[in-house]
């Protein structure tokens, strides 16, 4: 049977990152060597394998575990970057991504923001929007998959794939730590939400990971794709892409500098992504006419 433009775009999205694994499968190997923990390059591997029969089966029973398979492992490629980042020996590169930040912005805003506006529902309203990252990344495309848009669902996948395909890229050549790892959260004013976020970061992070800001990146991507196939959905995920743009500094989680690349890199995935997504759309020529 001939691949639909969803098949076509969903193998796009598997085939990066694949690429990416089998990439970093050298940086893997280094950690397990360094460390004597062999378990990560383990499940590294398990998953390159997993992504390789996606990408070459093409049956319908399997259709979902492949459709699916981009959003799934998304969160654990973001965890192995504790282990990849160390494996690649690379030095960190916050005092460089500081003086970029003191040339663009006034002071230093990741650490004067909140003690300058000590607000306790900005506060908690910064940190709740900071929170929905998982909410603007994962709802919109599992809401377009359960009502049946396979091919919006695909576009959308594509980009975020390729937005964090970007990212971690970077991290593994560039890796920054961000103000959090050295110096701690921003003085802002406490309350639950903040709480909830604080213990979130310090159980699932990874360090290295600041710049750009992949959560930035990723939201602007799912903001733009939300606000093209499912607009009353995606006003609510553009507002809150803002609020966590702004949340990412006020509580002292990332650079200025690294929310602005962030959402540089947002836009460049969206539009390379919609380009894609257009090539694969065009009818191919075929020799219809051929017998």
């Amino acid at each position: 049977d001939q691949a639909t433009f969803a098949d076509r775009a969903i193998g796009v999205s598997i085939a990066l990152i694949a690429t990416y694994l089998t990439a970093t499968l050298w940086p893997m190997a280094i950690y397990a060597r360094d460390t004597h923990d062999g378990m990560p390059f383990v499940v590294h591997l398990a998953v390159l394998l997993m992504a390789a029969a996606a990408l070459r089966s093409g049956a319908p029973a399997v259709r979902t575990f492949r459709d699916l398979f981009p959003l799934a492992v998304g969160a654990y490629l973001y965890v192995e970057l504790r282990w990849l980042i160390p494996g690649t020996g690379r030095p960190h590169f916050d005092a460089m991504v500081q003086r970029w930040e003191h040339v663009l912005f006034p002071g230093n805003p990741s650490a004067t923001w909140a003690p300058a506006m000590p607000n306790v529902a900005l506060s908690e309203l910064l940190h709740f929007a900071y929170a929905s990252y998982y909410f603007l990344v994962l709802v919109p495309p599992i809401v377009l998959y359960l009502r049946g848009r396979r091919d919006a669902y695909a576009c959308t996948m594509l980009a975020l794939v390729v937005v964090y395909a970007l990212c971690f890229a970077c991290y593994l050549v560039f890796p920054v730590d961000g103000p959090r790892y050295l110096y701690g959260p921003a003085v802002a004013p406490d309350g639950p939400i903040r709480a909830f976020v604080l213990h979130l970061l310090a159980a699932g992070s990874s360090r290295g990971t600041a710049f750009p800001s992949s959560h930035i990146g990723a939201a602007v991507v799912a903001s733009l794709c939300a606000l093209r196939f499912q607009r009353p959905l995606g006003a609510l995920v553009a507002a809150l892409t803002v609020g966590l743009a702004l949340g990412t500094v006020y509580g002292g989680f990332h650079y200025a500098v690294d929310g602005l690349v962030g959402v540089m890199v947002g836009l460049i995935s969206w539009w390379g992504a919609m380009a894609i997504c257009r090539a694969l759309s065009t009818p191919r020529q075929q020799t219809a006419t051929a017998a």
